[in-house]
């Protein structure tokens, strides 16, 4: 996932006037690749927070701008008024506590600070073809449903932050398409794999349809 997601989040990011003192958190950072990317950027007198519900894979990487915390954002929530930069990226579709979540980031920052946050849309699933692939999207999706998993999040990230009076420079969509063998199909062999047996058991989907997939 950081091979494939890293990119556009420093392309993302690298818009953003990073200083040299900057205080920024990441939550949910898995193995830290973007943090530490983020800790190159804000020189000696800045600081990144990397932060994970397990920071196992982060441990023994900490330096004088790189912390590592454990961190249960819907229970431990965050500093108020703390931050430059609060970053997200594929972890609030999972939590159904969502909407509270992207609150605590936005109470979080500092006058003129900046939320990043990077979900997917499930939207372009509709239009899959052959139509099996098709019903097995929806199958997964009404699964993932059923388990308060969120996948077309990505949507209501800008409209819930400017609820909160939080002003959006901008939202983004992106479509991918790719094919059989690369890192976004090894990606969802693996995530699909994971869940797949749990699908059957349910009679979310047929055996002939994940075959097919």
């Amino acid at each position: 996932m950081s091979a494939i997601l890293d990119p556009s989040c420093r392309d993302h990011l690298s818009r953003l006037p990073i200083g040299a003192d900057w205080r920024c958190i990441e939550i949910g950072a898995g193995n830290r690749s973007l943090s530490a990317w983020l800790a190159t950027k804000v020189g000696a007198k800045g600081k990144v927070i990397a932060t994970d519900l397990n920071p196992d894979l982060m441990s023994g990487i900490a330096t004088d701008t790189l912390e590592i915390r454990g961190l249960d954002v819907v229970k431990d929530g965050l500093e108020e008024s703390t931050y430059d930069l609060v970053v997200m990226r594929a972890l609030l579709h999972h939590l159904p506590e969502r909407m509270d979540v992207i609150a605590t980031m936005a109470r979080a920052l500092r006058p003129g600070g900046f939320v990043f946050i990077q979900e997917p849309d499930f939207y372009p699933t509709l239009i899959v073809e052959p139509e099996d692939q098709a019903t097995f999207w929806r199958d997964f999706l009404a699964w993932s449903q059923a388990k308060q998993i969120d996948y077309h999040v990505g949507r209501k990230v800008a409209p819930r932050l400017q609820d909160l009076g939080v002003e959006v420079t901008t939202s983004e969509g992106h479509a991918v398409q790719y094919n059989g063998g690369s890192a976004y199909a090894r990606w969802w062999k693996l995530g699909i794999g994971e869940v797949a047996e749990r699908m059957l058991a349910d009679g979310t989907t047929t055996k002939e349809r994940l075959d097919h997939f």
